[in-house]
């Protein structure tokens, strides 16, 4: 495949930007970040793919930092904000043309934080997955005749809001029901989950608590 260093279209003010994005790699460069995408969209002449029909990955300093995906006529779970360092990465498609938009990452907004990434929200709430572990087994005793056999995933996140840390560990099955981690006055509300047997994505929204 025929890759090209293409040029772009920025839109917006200086807290966001609004990026074109054609087909092949697309040099980008925002602040402080440094980043290199790579743009494929497939049809159906394409050769079988696995990786959806619009597939766009952000790589910064030799390193994937993000990855996006559509699939036509399918039901995949796709975040389409996703987060690097203090900063919201989002994929969008407008009228058939594709967009990364990038904004300083701020609460009151859903992103999908990635597995063993460190990310700061508002410049006041740094948060990062530190450890995930699918887990399976019975739900009672072996002379119970009606147990029953589950999986789960289990989280630990860390949250830090000035000098004060949390660690806590939830379930997959926990988010299910609704989740929320209060932290000197700021929720962390997990609204969902991917977990793959190498990485995992928890879907989540920051917010600030009013003051009573």
């Amino acid at each position: 495949m025929l890759i090209f260093l293409i040029s772009m279209t920025i839109y917006g003010q200086e807290s966001m930007k609004k990026i074109q994005l054609e087909e092949g790699v697309n040099a980008i460069k925002y602040k402080g970040l440094d980043i290199e995408t790579l743009l494929q969209i497939y049809d159906e002449k394409s050769p079988d793919h696995l990786i959806g029909d619009v597939y766009l990955r952000l790589n910064a300093n030799g390193e994937t930092i993000a990855s996006f995906y559509t699939a036509n006529g399918k039901y995949i779970k796709e975040y389409n904000t996703k987060i690097y360092k203090n900063y919201f990465l989002t994929f969008l498609i407008e009228n058939n043309k594709k967009y990364l938009i990038i904004e300083e990452a701020k609460f009151g907004k859903a992103f999908a934080l990635s597995s063993h990434r460190s990310t700061l929200v508002d410049n006041m709430v740094a948060i990062e997955i530190i450890d995930y572990m699918a887990e399976s087994g019975y739900d009672g005793p072996l002379e119970d005749e009606n147990r029953n056999y589950y999986t789960d995933v289990r989280y630990t996140l860390k949250v830090t809001v000035k000098d004060v840390v949390k660690t806590i560990s939830f379930y997959s099955s926990d988010i299910k029901s609704g989740f929320m981690i209060d932290i000197n006055g700021y929720g962390v509300r997990i609204l969902s989950d991917r977990y793959k047997d190498s990485s995992a994505l928890l879907e989540m929204i920051i917010d600030k608590k009013e003051d009573k």
